[in-house]
């Protein structure tokens, strides 16, 4: 059985090469499916007609010389002809009824294949070839409506008892019930092949979208064709930055340099999401995180200074063996910011506002393995955190300043 399957998987996918895509490589596999299958069956009707003989003498001959000529189908596809090949197997399959309805008469019912061939013609051929399959299957209904014409004043070319063409209409009816099944068949698992291909490629999109923007606003941005724009009168942000990220990496290989960032953020992306905030984006070696927006939360700014502490944590303790030499600055503040998408290709969910800037300022002013944290978060969060004494510093854009830094958790 092994055997077979392997064979009949091979017969199928005679024509087919690598660079063929996949919606064009099913027409030919049922081209090659078809032309074997009714070559099969025709063949194997043979016995059944060797009691009649010499009135099925011709039959007999059409069941040997369509069989033996339909494996010029396998040989066009190996070749690449795989419009003739489609022609040349329905062009011949409409000779084949013609000749043996003529036979058998009508009675028989042979010349019923030819409406299944008009059908057959839209599953062989791809819909931009919609004039080949136009003009498969109006020949096909033109010789139906011919023959039936023909044979309703004709009797049949055979001089056979009626036990002959009760038994050619047997094998007709069973004939078409098979070939109808197997063609609805493959129209069913290409169908359902193609809808589980579309719904695994809409889950690698929103996939790739939850990557690129939270989910509420993914979700707007999927519904409405407006520009997305909130404000939040209360957000907390993190900008985390590399100390001498620059100096270090230019000893290294561009690769090293990418892989050890690359590491670092994986585990940062990992912190975040484990307190449940956002990511903004990465500037270089810099990271940007917030709380608060595009959802409301109350505890927007503990979070983000257990992410900040979670943070420090995993910088010190080493991610790899490459990151232990690295260490980072921290800054935090809270404030109303304004968000939304900007940009039609590369489009970013960003942050803007004073209390984005100040948050950059923070890191930027703070101390190498410290979070430095601005006035509005200290006083959310003296009760529950522990604070290095306030200082003064003077900040560019912003004057005298007070700040801390941000020790631990109570």
């Amino acid at each position: 059985m092994k055997f077979l399957k392997q064979l009949w998987t091979k017969i199928l996918n005679i024509g087919v090469t690598n660079d063929l895509k996949e919606k064009d490589a099913k027409f030919i596999r049922l081209t090659n499916a078809l032309s074997i299958i009714v070559g099969v069956w025709l063949f194997s009707i043979i016995p059944s007609l060797l009691p009649y003989y010499p009135s099925s003498q011709y039959i007999i001959f059409n069941s040997i010389f369509f069989p033996v000529l339909w494996l010029f189908v396998l040989y066009f596809n190996y070749k690449g002809w795989y419009t003739f090949a489609k022609l040349f197997f329905l062009y011949t399959a409409m000779l084949c009824v013609v000749f043996n309805s003529l036979q058998a008469g009508r009675e028989s019912d042979n010349h019923l294949f030819l409406l299944l061939i008009s059908i057959m013609a839209f599953y062989t051929f791809p819909p931009k070839q919609l004039h080949y399959i136009t003009r498969v299957s109006i020949s096909a209904l033109i010789l139906f409506i011919s023959v039936e014409l023909y044979l309703t004043n004709k009797g049949p070319i055979i001089q056979a008892p009626p036990e002959f063409f009760q038994l050619g209409r047997l094998i007709t009816l069973v004939a078409l019930c098979i070939l109808v099944y197997i063609v609805t068949l493959f129209n069913y698992k290409t169908l359902h092949k193609a809808q589980d291909l579309l719904e695994l490629e809409h889950q690698k999109s929103e996939s790739l979208l939850l990557n690129i923007l939270p989910a509420s606003i993914a979700d707007r941005l999927k519904s409405k064709n407006e520009i997305i724009a909130d404000k939040s009168s209360e957000a907390t942000i993190l900008f985390a930055d590399i100390v001498d990220f620059t100096v270090l990496s230019q000893t290294m290989e561009p690769e090293k340099i990418v892989s050890i960032l690359n590491e670092i953020f994986s585990e940062f992306d990992t912190i975040v999401q484990n307190h449940n905030l956002e990511k903004i984006k990465t500037i270089g070696d810099a990271y940007m995180v917030a709380s608060g927006i595009p959802e409301a939360r109350e505890d927007h700014c503990e979070a983000v200074a257990l992410c900040a502490l979670d943070m420090l944590s995993s910088i010190e303790n080493g991610i790899t063996q490459d990151s232990k030499p690295f260490k980072i600055r921290i800054g935090i503040h809270t404030g109303p910011v304004v968000a939304g998408v900007i940009g039609k290709s590369k489009f970013i969910y960003d942050l803007w506002g004073d209390s984005v800037n100040t948050a950059s300022r923070m890191e930027s002013h703070g101390a190498e393995g410290k979070i430095h944290v601005s006035k509005e978060v200290y006083q959310k969060l003296k009760s529950n955190f522990t604070f290095e004494t306030k200082r003064e510093i003077q900040v560019k854009g912003k004057g005298i300043m007070e700040t801390y830094f941000l020790v631990k958790k109570n």
